[in-house]
């Protein structure tokens, strides 16, 4: 029997309930907090209008609520954004699966079957899967693609993810274009092609896409080029992916202890020179791969809400610097010998 909790965020006086689905709630704590749902409000991968619900470490991913809809941050890996492109979003509307119950399998065979659309059958149909995968239920009432065939439609789309089931955040609904829309409760089962019963077309497009070489027909993380992101499209920057690094967001600088060096300003001895703190670069932090990856930020979220005081005190160490170097040009105007 669902159960109901309240959030104890501030802002979160809503109810969520509890599907108790998951059947590992210890590797399912969400570890997105707020520093990683800043990073994200200024990644240009949502618009700008749309509201995140507050960290909150006791809300679970098969939680559900009116107010609030799931989103699992694996598929702005792939460099998606929301709103995602029509074929997938079609797939969801038809057949009612919330983002939160899918594994991302799912998600990478729906990334390339977009490319192919895009590239090479701009009639393909949602209508036509069917006859390529059925849905499997997988842990938790989580679905994946299931191939029909022993040679997949999709090469190379299956694959492990770490931690992806911790990495999730809430969006409220009635800030999402058509959010109102989305399923709140998971679904069980699915029978494909009750749900996608197959056009009359369909087999032909299935057969052209398995007439594609290879490379177009497997997964591909970070194509070097595409024909959906040609320069012809290149104008409209909702074309041009973002590719979201989930261990970049990892690997913030952990807190270091700010010393003031102040010199004696009563002492009869040449000052010497500070020496830098070697603590004031984090030894955890990771070297930068891009800028896909946008530097965090606090807009749209307080330095209270994010907990950014302590990542504030590298600079701090900056600046106690700067004035202990300006006050030893003022006692010595010509200069250190």
């Amino acid at each position: 029997m669902a159960r109901q909790t309240r959030s104890s965020s501030g802002d979160s006086a809503h109810t969520f309930i509890h599907q108790n689905i998951l059947q590992d709630l210890e590797k399912e704590l969400c570890s997105f907090d707020s520093a990683h749902l800043s990073a994200l409000k200024s990644s240009s991968i949502f618009l700008e209008e749309m509201v995140f619900q507050p960290y909150d470490r006791e809300i679970r991913s098969d939680m559900v609520s009116n107010e609030w809809f799931f989103f699992n941050a694996f598929p702005f890996t792939l460099g998606l954004r929301f709103p995602f492109p029509d074929f997938i979003t079609e797939f969801f509307q038809v057949t009612k699966i919330s983002f939160n119950q899918t594994m991302p399998m799912l998600w990478r065979v729906l990334l390339i079957l977009d490319r192919i659309k895009n590239a090479h059958i701009p009639d393909l149909s949602i209508h036509d899967l069917p006859l390529a995968y059925r849905l499997r239920c997988h842990g938790s009432c989580r679905f994946l693609f299931y191939s029909t065939s022993s040679d997949p439609l999709i090469l190379r789309a299956t694959m492990n993810e770490e931690q992806w089931k911790s990495k999730f955040f809430f969006m409220k609904r009635n800030s999402i274009l058509g959010g109102v829309e989305y399923p709140v409760k998971w679904l069980r089962k699915a029978d494909f092609k009750k749900l996608l019963p197959p056009l009359a077309d369909s087999e032909r497009r299935i057969q052209s896409i398995r007439a594609l070489p290879e490379t177009e027909r497997s997964f591909i993380p970070y194509p070097t080029s595409s024909s959906q992101h040609s320069s012809s499209n290149m104008s409209d920057t909702s074309n041009v992916p973002i590719l979201l690094d989930l261990e970049e967001l990892d690997s913030y600088p952990t807190p270091v202890n700010v010393k003031k060096e102040m010199p004696a300003v009563t002492s009869s001895k040449p000052v010497t020179t500070p020496k830098p703190n070697p603590r004031t670069r984090a030894s955890t932090s990771k070297k930068r791969k891009g800028s896909e990856t946008t530097t965090p930020a606090s807009e749209g979220l307080s330095y209270e809400e994010l907990n950014f005081t302590e990542s504030l005190e590298p600079m701090t160490s900056f600046l106690n610097k700067v004035i202990s170097w300006s006050q030893i040009l003022h006692i010595y105007p010509d200069g250190i010998s």
